[in-house]
Formats: C-alpha cells, sequence, structure tokens
C-alpha cells in the first residue's frame, strides 16, 4: 500500500461526520420585454432561438390559495413593429377545456389571460383577452374601468393563438405533465388607446398575466399578485408594469443580465498557476474555494480576494466537484482517484469515501464521481457520474443507504449526473447533463419532475433560494423559477470580463454576488450584482 492509499485508509477508517400584503407603488412586478430579432410562428412550440433565450417574467403566485397543489405557470413575452407576443408553459395534471367558441365562457377551462392597460396615464382603461388550452379566446375593453358599462362591443382582429398538450384533453383517469399556449396579439388592436403604435422603446404599459380554471384542482395565480380578498383579475391598480426594450434576448444576454464583472479580484500568488478550474464554494465567512487541475489543487481566499491557504497535493488525482456543509467543512469529488473526500474548513481529512483507484458498482465504490449535496437531516448525495449514472445516498456518518439511476435518457435514468444541488424546497436537482435537463427528486430518489432546455454543467441555490446554472455549452449563466423556467440568461462565449468560457460549476455568497469556475478559460470570475434582475423590483 502506497502512502496516499495508507493516508486515506486509515482517515477512512477513523472519521465520524459532525453532524398576500397589498402593492404600492414602491412594490411592483416589473419586466423587460426584449424586441424579437427574427420571425415568430404561432405554432405553440416555442422553439424559437429568442423564446428560448427570453428571460421569464417569473413565478407566478397564488393570493387567493385554499388547497390542492399550486401548478405553477412560465410566461415570456416579446415584441415586434406589429404584434406583442405572450407564451405561457402551464404544469398541469389534469388539462381540462370544453368551449370552442369565441367569446364563450372560457374562464371556465383550463385558461390563460392577458390584461393590459396600454396608456401609463388611463391605468383603469383596460383590455382582457383570455384564451383556453384549446386556442378559443373571449376579448373585452373596459374603457372606464371594471364593472363600469362598455359603451360598443370590442373586438380585436388578427389575433393568433396556439396551444399544445402534453398528456390527455378532458381525461381525468391518467396523470397529464402541462399544456403550452403561444399568442401573437396585432398592436393595431390598442391604437385608439395607447400613446404610441407600435409601441416605442421606453414606453410602459400596465399589464398582469393570469391563469385559471380547470375542472380538477382549478387554479387561481397571476404574475402581478392581486389584493382582494376574494379571485379578481379585473383589478388595474394591481397589474404590473413592462417596459419595451429595443433590445433583442441575445443582446440582454451577451450583456451580463445586471451583473458586472470583478477582474482581477482573485490575489493568487506568484508560484500558483490555475490549470483547469473546476469547482467554487464559499463558506459562511464568505471565503472563497476554488478548486483546479493544478499544483495546490484546493485554494482559499478571504472574501476580499487575498490568500489564505491551500491543500490536497497528497489527495487530489483530478479535481471536480466542490461543496461546503452547514460545518464550513469542504467536501470535493476526485475523478481521477474515484473518491469523494471532507475535509475540515482549514484543510484537516477527516473522511474519504470510495475505494482509491478502483472504479466500481458496488456501494463502496464510485466510478468517477462529479458532485455533492447535503439534505436536511444531515444525509450526503454523490452524483456518480461519468461512470456509473446513478445517484448514490449516505447518512450524516457515512454509512451508505441507498442508490437510484441507470444510464439512459428515460425518466429517472441519466446520461452523465453532473452536477447535484438541494434546493429550499427539499428537493434534490440532478443536473443530466448529456441528456440536456434537470431531474428533480425528493430525498428519498422518487421522480418529482424533469426541466429541459439548456445543459446544466453546474448548480447553485444563492441566499434567496434562487436557483443557478452554469450552461457549459452555451456558455451562459442561467437563472431558475421553482419550475425550471428561464427567469434570466446571460454571457457569451469569450476571455473578456463578463464572457464566458465552458463555466462548469458556479456559486453564489450572501451578497448575491455570483462567483464561475471556468475549464477552458481556466479562471474562477466573480460577478457582482448591480441590479435587480427581471422580476420583483423596487425601483
Amino acid at each position: 500500500m502506497n502512502a496516499f492509499s495508507a493516508l486515506v485508509a486509515a482517515v477512512t477508517a477513523a472519521s465520524i461526520l459532525t453532524t398576500g400584503c397589498p402593492l404600492t407603488a414602491d412594490d411592483v412586478v416589473r419586466y423587460s420585454i426584449c424586441r424579437s430579432g427574427s420571425p415568430i410562428t404561432i405554432d405553440g412550440q416555442l422553439d424559437e432561438a429568442d423564446w428560448r433565450t427570453a428571460t421569464s417574467v417569473g413565478d407566478f403566485q397564488f393570493p387567493w390559495w385554499k388547497a390542492g397543489r399550486r401548478e405553477q405557470t412560465t410566461s415570456k413575452l416579446l415584441w415586434d413593429a406589429t404584434h406583442l407576443y405572450v407564451s405561457y408553459r402551464c404544469e398541469d395534471a389534469h388539462i381540462r377545456a370544453e368551449h370552442t367558441q369565441r367569446d364563450s365562457p372560457v374562464y371556465q377551462d383550463d385558461c390563460v389571460e392577458v390584461f393590459a392597460a396600454p396608456n401609463p396615464r388611463q391605468p383603469e382603461n383596460y383590455f382582457n383577452i383570455e384564451m383556453n388550452v384549446r386556442a378559443a379566446f373571449l376579448d373585452q375593453h373596459h374603457p372606464d374601468g371594471p364593472g363600469k358599462p362598455q359603451p360598443t362591443e370590442w373586438d380585436s382582429t388578427g389575433l393568433r393563438i396556439a396551444a399544445t398538450i402534453d398528456g390527455t384533453l378532458n381525461d381525468d383517469s391518467d396523470v397529464d405533465r402541462s399544456w403550452t399556449l403561444e399568442a401573437a396579439i396585432p398592436f393595431a388592436n390598442f391604437r385608439h388607446v395607447a400613446a404610441h403604435v407600435p409601441p416605442q422603446p421606453g414606453d410602459v404599459w400596465h399589464l398582469n398575466l393570469n391563469r385559471l380554471g380547470g375542472k380538477t384542482n382549478p387554479q387561481f395565480s397571476q404574475w402581478s399578485p392581486g389584493t382582494a380578498n376574494h379571485p379578481q383579475f379585473h383589478a388595474p391598480q394591481d397589474f404590473g408594469r413592462v417596459v419595451y426594450s429595443d433590445r433583442t434576448p441575445h443582446e440582454v444576454a451577451a450583456a451580463g443580465g445586471g451583473y458586472k464583472a470583478t477582474p482581477d479580484f482573485l490575489k493568487i500568488p506568484k508560484d500558483i498557476t490555475l490549470a483547469e478550474c473546476s469547482a467554487v464554494a464559499i463558506n459562511s465567512k464568505g471565503q472563497v474555494h476554488l478548486f483546479h487541475r493544478g499544483r495546490h489543487p484546493i485554494l482559499c481566499f478571504a472574501d476580499s480576494g487575498e490568500f489564505v491557504r491551500t491543500w490536497g497535493d497528497e489527495l487530489i488525482g483530478k479535481a471536480h466537484g466542490m461543496r461546503i456543509d452547514a460545518e464550513d467543512n469542504v467536501w470535493v469529488t476526485d475523478i481521477g482517484h474515484h473518491m469523494v473526500f471532507k475535509f475540515s474548513p482549514k484543510g484537516k481529512l477527516l473522511l474519504a469515501l470510495g475505494t482509491v483507484d478502483k472504479p466500481g458498482t458496488q456501494t463502496d465504490c464510485f466510478d468517477k464521481p462529479t458532485d455533492i449535496a447535503f439534505g436536511p437531516a444531515g444525509d450526503v448525495f454523490v452524483s456518480d457520474g461519468y461512470g456509473n449514472r446513478r445517484i448514490v445516498k449516505f447518512d450524516s456518518q457515512g454509512r451508505f443507504l441507498k442508490q437510484w439511476g441507470k444510464s439512459g435518457d428515460g425518466p429517472g435514468e441519466f446520461n452523465v449526473p453532473h452536477t447535484i444541488v438541494v434546493d429550499r424546497q427539499t428537493r434534490l436537482l440532478v443536473g443530466d447533463r448529456e441528456n440536456n435537463r434537470v431531474q428533480v427528486f425528493d430525498v428519498d430518489g422518487r421522480l418529482l419532475d424533469i426541466w429541459t432546455g439548456f445543459a446544466p454543467f453546474g448548480l447553485a441555490v444563492d441566499s434567496a433560494g434562487q436557483i443557478l446554472v452554469a450552461d457549459g455549452r452555451a456558455h451562459q449563466i442561467l437563472r431558475l423559477d421553482h419550475n425550471g423556467g428561464v427567469v434570466q440568461r446571460f454571457g457569451s462565449k469569450g476571455g473578456a470580463p463578463g464572457q464566458f468560457d465552458l463555466p462548469h460549476m458556479l456559486a453564489a455568497d450572501a451578497k448575491g454576488n455570483l462567483f464561475v469556475a471556468e475549464i477552458h478559460g481556466k479562471r474562477l470570475q466573480k460577478l457582482e450584482q448591480v441590479a435587480q434582475p427581471a422580476g420583483r423590483d423596487r425601483s
């Protein structure tokens, strides 16, 4: 037995792990509507690049919820010279719609709505367009506000709607997944009210997005939450604000999305040269820990960037994942030696999981483990990884509890489970990298959901509970809502500050600043949050 193996064996044998308020003028949801850079086809698919890159408005709220499951909605807006575009992806276990005629009571079905007051000087002068899952719609104009007589019947013209269903319509004997609706609303319909048609960049509209209806588990949710004591969507005083931007979703993504890079943040000693930077983690003191594939693989810096200490040369074969637990112990995965190591905050080896240099499928072996996560009871989850395509769960003492997963692209199967984290809802999020998705489990391994549309190289949850993704394939950073919708996306490939060259893992500190470790860029970037992203805003 060599010195390395002897050290690991000794430590392994001896280790024990230590164990609805009313809105005010200063509290209004806001969203910037990007200009579409290419044509949008209304087919309910949302597969255009602008839809994929655009940010969502954020989680819908449930101001009148009493019982049942809150089924979340992901909505986005775009515009061009002729149309306002709106899309909804509605989580729905039982999809139902009976009405097919115009101006029929579509709100009794699974239904989504746009309420808009296109002139901020006339906030009570609003329109509502309500659309069900069968693309039937109801449209109205209320020039004098809710409940007031409508002097003439208003019918929109040129409205285009398409919907798609992931499930079966009007069959509650099975469990559906979701439905998607996409609409194009001609600006010409608002010519007699709006200040400008089409809008000019910088124009503000008062607007709300709603969801309601359904027979089983009916929904009442909104982007900007209502303040009445009962469901009331005709409430222009509760509308959010949207501003028309002249930037495309791609331009917003490339501009950095409200973060400013801080070049040369780390004060790296002259005798250390960064190699491929694999992971980063922040402890309770704000100290930044960097894991890279060169000499002195584990580096610790103060929150100011000053160098503190390094360790790991005698143990680490090839750096991959890093996490810090609630007691500031540092955990890493070593894909060179097929091991998981736990260190004290000052670098003392406390625990080693796995069998040194022996890849395998047994419960005491890994095959290139990629990442670690911590459950609420002190449980430890390992994504194992490049070789085994499984998740392994241990108790707080490092004893094996269970495992799940196998190679494949079906539900609960993996093609490189590359990153793993437990979110604020105690869900286990697994970045299934080569399947371009995140699979969501409870802590006992039951599959809850699947989120698609990006390549999750790294996952993190910040101090506000927001879910962050490093998409190494797109060279971008994403922020997700709790339903997996993309709320924010920024970055582009390159070596300049704020660009990324294969962002691999990421972390956030208590102030909301992001830290991104890059493989090809061989650097760690600190991105300071300089403005709140789209969503709730107090400006």
